[in-house]
């Protein structure tokens, strides 16, 4: 198709890649006007458009896709949670004080230590969390994000500072672990309680703030990525768009989903929905997002069985029946809902939720259920049959469970319900349309890394690893697909993102090495030549200008 218009920018010599399309061999060019495809054809054929103003950008063989997009993602909140040392390479609690020790050394005495990433297999077996950091950090008070952000633990010093003294009750199934005689231990679970102590924890200034973010999401532009589906507008998040947007515009394009909690009242639903409004150029709330269950790890998970501690038996918001009628108020008025359901128990309560909203109601939205660690097989279908899009993230698979089972996740599940993990194929077999994304902060944004573990059910470049469930692994063009055209259609964007095609947006991911064909472990460490948003370049690893 060729475009009657001088093109603003033509971009040539590229292999053209898309995932709706199934192709991946032709050599190409795009004409691009005002951030729009105005035409593809081969080289010859694009170039007979160019006028005097039009500029070139030679790709040297790079292959061209959609641009990708991250389908689940905390990048404002995340820039403020992802702060101090990185804990994750703690396995027990001697790890865990050797690297508070080391760290308690290089900062003053009145000084906070902040960390996160930490697995809860590290604290296994401590009764008093808060005691056994307290020495090891000097004293200072302490506050330590779990990997999966539903779980922190903190310090005596923390726990004076904020307050707490014993068990407290919560809207939701939050909870201050105590022990038999109602004293703290310094585990933390759910936000409403670890929100106790951020609260008391020193922030940096909106300013500082802002220059952090601007340097995060170029870092994400950097890999690939032209979009997130942004699952939180906590705080001041919006404000902290706006300010971006204000000063130099947003490299990725962001979809955005406000938090509706537990013991939510008809004012909180009225003023999640008076937020469906707000938009700027490159940002817009999309829809609403709920939460049913926690972390297994965390033991918040709801399951239709207790795990191996006795834990997972509930929802994390208590009266379903009130979670069920806020979803159908959205609903009802054509708002999307999101709902993290990750137990099997609790998959199941939004898909029946899902399903007892007449299909007439629903409007345009399309309901998103997002997770989905463990499932049965009676379950699978269920997806596409009610038309619910299934949104999951690779990367916790393999980064945070093990194919022998000895891990923390694994643990608690027990082998029958572990062996459910993840289970991307099967989904994708249904025609459900398979989200990924990555849960930034919780695993790595690089959307490389979601291709490499879809495809592998492993890290990149741990060959001599295990696949964690190697039967769930997707093709390469099915997980691109989940970066593009599913991630897409989950936004009711498909008619103008997702693929190439005229008169869609200009926003483009340019790979070193073919995204479909490459072997995984090169396609990983390959590195990204360009990245374009509105036909605005937002990476360039030749440095051109934009």
């Amino acid at each position: 198709m060729i475009a009657n218009e001088t093109p603003d920018l033509i971009l040539h010599n590229a292999h053209l890649v898309d995932a709706k399309h199934r192709t991946h061999a032709r050599i190409g060019a795009v004409a691009i006007n005002g951030g729009t495809i105005a035409a593809i054809g081969d080289d010859a054929t694009i170039f007979r458009l160019r006028g005097n103003r039009t500029e070139v950008i030679d790709l040297g063989g790079s292959f061209l896709a959609p641009g990708l997009v991250d389908g689940h993602a905390h990048p404002v909140t995340g820039n403020d949670w992802h702060i101090g040392i990185d804990l994750s390479p703690a396995r027990d609690i001697a790890g865990l004080r050797a690297i508070l020790i080391a760290e308690a050394a290089r900062l003053a005495p009145d000084a906070w230590i902040r960390g996160y990433g930490l697995d809860p297999i590290a604290f296994a077996g401590t009764r008093d969390i808060a005691v056994a950091i307290e020495d090891a950090a000097g004293g200072r008070p302490t506050f330590i994000m779990n990997f999966d952000y539903h779980g922190a633990v903190v310090s005596q010093a923390a726990l004076a500072l904020a307050g707490i003294t014993g068990p407290r009750r919560f809207e939701g199934a939050a909870s201050i672990v105590c022990d038999d005689s109602g004293r703290p231990t310094g585990l933390l679970l759910e936000s409403e309680a670890i929100d106790l102590v951020r609260a008391v924890v020193p922030q940096r200034s909106f300013a500082e703030r802002i220059a952090s973010l601007r340097v995060l999401l170029a870092r994400m532009a950097a890999t690939g990525l032209t979009g997130a589906h942004v699952m939180d507008a906590n705080g001041d998040s919006l404000a902290c768009l706006e300010a971006l947007e204000a000063d130099g515009g947003l490299p990725l394009r962001l979809h955005v989903y406000p938090w509706v909690n537990p013991g939510a009242t008809p004012a909180d639903l009225d003023a999640v929905l008076a937020q469906q409004m707000r938009a700027g150029r490159h940002w817009r709330i999309q829809g609403a997002k709920f939460f049913i269950d926690g972390t297994i790890d965390g033991g918040t998970g709801w399951l239709h069985k207790p795990d191996s501690q006795g834990e997972g038996t509930g929802a994390l918001w208590p009266d379903v029946a009130a979670y069920a009628a806020a979803v159908r108020f959205f609903a009802m008025r054509g708002i999307q809902t999101v709902t993290h359901a990750i137990g099997d128990a609790a998959v199941r309560c939004v898909l029946d939720t899902l399903a007892a909203v007449p299909v007439a109601l629903r409007g345009p939205a399309r309901h998103r259920i997002e997770h989905i660690e463990t499932l049965p097989d009676e379950d699978i279908g269920r997806f596409a049959a009610a038309a619910v899009i299934p949104s999951m993230q690779p990367s916790h698979a393999v980064r945070f469970t093990r194919a022998d089972q000895t891990d923390n996740w694994s643990i608690r599940l027990g082998q029958c319900r572990a062996d459910r993990a993840w289970r991307c194929a099967d989904i994708a077999a249904t025609g459900a349309p398979l989200v990924l994304g990555s849960d930034w902060p919780i695993a790595p944004y690089d959307p490389r890394e979601i291709l490499v573990c879809a495809r592998t059910r492993r890290l990149a470049g741990a060959k001599e690893a295990s696949a964690v469930q190697p039967r769930q692994a997707l093709t390469l063009l099915q997980s691109l697909a989940g970066l593009t055209l599913q991630a897409a259609y989950a936004v009711g964007e498909e008619a103008v993102a997702g693929a190439l095609l005229p008169g869609m947006r200009a926003d483009f991911t340019a790979f070193s090495v073919d995204p479909i064909a490459a072997p995984t472990d090169e396609l990983a460490a390959a590195p990204i030549r360009l990245t374009m948003m509105d036909g605005r370049i937002t990476h360039d690893a030749a440095q051109r200008s934009a």
